[in-house]
């Protein structure tokens, strides 16, 4: 029996500081060892629609307060959001550096900082510019009943990952309300390069 085994599907409720009541029920979605976590906000079976997010670890940015990204914006906004909502669910995965890794991130980082896009410096250092796969995500929002969804995403790879589970998903935007210039710089790539739903960038 590996690691996870025992403890996927365990759930425990806290009351956060800054959201409320909220129940952190353990899941496997990536290749991360200690599992990754669903945030449920509120009763989403409620909702004939719920509102979902769906967020990558950033230690970076979230942790670290780097200006590079807005991870830590996104997750903010995407937890207002559900909170406003009343209920929802926000999984948090594993994905740090949109798959590639921690490590992969630091030597990436260093080419940023000298100009190189975030597309290209993943090239650069030996790994793919984007590895992850949502589809996990999707079979449990099925398997638990959730049909029809609308998901917090500018990222058309997630649509695609999650409908091909047979999830029918209602994309709504989430962009920073004021992005600084590394930012900008990081959404005219993931525009360009990623295909990312990014008007005006």
């Amino acid at each position: 029996m590996n690691y996870l085994e025992g403890f996927v599907g365990a759930s425990t409720s806290i009351n956060s500081k800054k959201w409320g009541p909220l129940t952190m029920e353990v899941a496997s979605f990536t290749p991360a060892l200690d599992g990754d976590l669903v945030v449920h906000v509120g009763d989403p079976l409620e909702r004939k629609s719920p509102l979902v997010r769906i967020h990558s670890a950033c230690v970076f940015s979230e942790v670290f307060g780097s200006d590079f990204c807005d991870c830590a914006e996104q997750l903010e906004l995407a937890m207002e959001a559900l909170t406003h909502e009343g209920a929802g669910l926000l999984f948090y995965l594993r994905f740090e550096a949109r798959g590639a890794g921690l490590a992969a991130k630091v030597k990436a980082t260093a080419l940023e900082i000298r100009g190189v896009d975030t597309f290209e410096s993943r090239i650069a250092v030996g790994v793919s510019p984007e590895s992850r796969d949502f589809a996990p995500v999707g079979r449990y929002l099925f398997e638990k009943g959730f049909k029809n969804i609308r998901l917090l995403t500018n990222n058309p790879l997630k649509v695609a990952h999650l409908e091909g589970t047979g999830v029918h998903v209602l994309r709504q935007p989430l962009l920073s309300s004021d992005p600084n210039e590394n930012v900008k710089a990081l959404y005219r790539t993931k525009a360009a390069k990623f295909s990312h739903w990014l008007p005006n960038v």
